[in-house]
């Protein structure tokens, strides 16, 4: 039985060891912060990684592209209104025309001609001004 009890202490011992394994040299990745506003109860920290970008996803069915956005830390708001650090919508153009403006992360251009199309996807703030981040894809309408 002492024996059977020594067995589980050792065993309990070696499996909490497993989650402090050493991590190589050169894997962290430090970003440099600075205090914002500091008062008694909280302190706000704002981030200096000014490196933004955002991923696009589309789908070409019939005369129809779908289009699937993710923008870390940012969201969605209708047209107009200040301007505010990480929100927006999206700018559509087709072709180099402007098509729409979007509030949502996914959506779908319907009705397009057959051939060759370039379709440009821009992040912009609530009153329109740039993010300087755009994507653009080549679609083959059918």
């Amino acid at each position: 039985m002492k024996g059977l009890l020594a067995l589980l202490v050792i065993i309990i011992c070696l499996s909490g060891c497993i989650e402090h394994k050493p991590r190589p040299e050169g894997s962290l990745n430090i970003i440099p912060i600075q205090v914002a506003e500091a008062s008694k109860d909280v302190i706000e920290v704002v981030s200096q990684n000014r490196e933004s970008s955002f991923m696009i996803k589309h789908h070409v069915r019939n005369r129809s592209v779908y289009v699937e956005c993710y923008i870390p830390n940012f969201k969605f708001k209708k047209t107009g209104g200040n301007k505010v650090a990480g929100e927006g919508h999206l700018s559509v153009y087709v072709d180099g025309k402007k098509v729409d403006d979007m509030n949502t992360a996914a959506f779908v251009v319907k009705g397009l001609e057959p051939g060759n199309h370039v379709m440009t996807v821009e992040v912009v703030h609530n009153d329109s001004s740039s993010y300087n981040l755009k994507k653009t894809l080549e679609v083959n309408i059918q």
